[in-house]
């Protein structure tokens, strides 16, 4: 699927009111430590249901993918909860580039993903998804995951 696609994807479902369910919610609780669940909680309803989704078809790709692997597919957009922008801004920010501030926080949540996640204690394996330098057959499943 094109970047395009995949974020129009993504604009749509965020309407939706639906929340992770309640299964759901017990494999993320099991999956991350505790400091990177109150940052997982911390996401938005559409932002939860995406990381979930991720993990899922992530771990249909790799059935033997690790915790830390899935921790890091759960994680892998946490750094846009420092943005802290609407789905609306965040479509601006996407079309306009890195104007401001926050639009630039947004363009950068990787890195900053990253830094939350080792200010947090994460392991080096859950970081190395973000930053994609973990194993290349990794980050192929996780792109895969990540752009259907």
């Amino acid at each position: 699927m094109s970047h395009v696609a995949h974020l129009a994807k993504r604009f749509v479902s965020s309407f939706s009111r639906r929340d992770a369910s309640d299964a759901e919610l017990k494999m993320v609780r099991s999956t991350l430590s505790a400091g990177e669940c109150e940052m997982w909680i911390r996401f938005n309803k559409a932002d939860r249901r995406h990381s979930v989704e991720v993990a899922n078809r992530f771990v249909a790709l790799r059935p033997g993918a690790t915790r830390n692997e899935i921790a890091g597919v759960l994680l892998h957009d946490i750094g846009k909860i420092a943005s802290n922008l609407s789905t609306f801004q965040r479509v601006v920010a996407t079309i306009v580039g890195p104007r401001t501030k926050r639009y630039s926080m947004y363009h950068q949540h990787e890195e900053i993903g990253v830094d939350m996640l080792r200010q947090a204690g994460s392991h080096s394996e859950v970081i190395a998804i973000i930053n994609q330098t973990c194993n290349a057959d990794v980050t192929a499943a996780f792109l895969a995951a990540d752009n259907i």
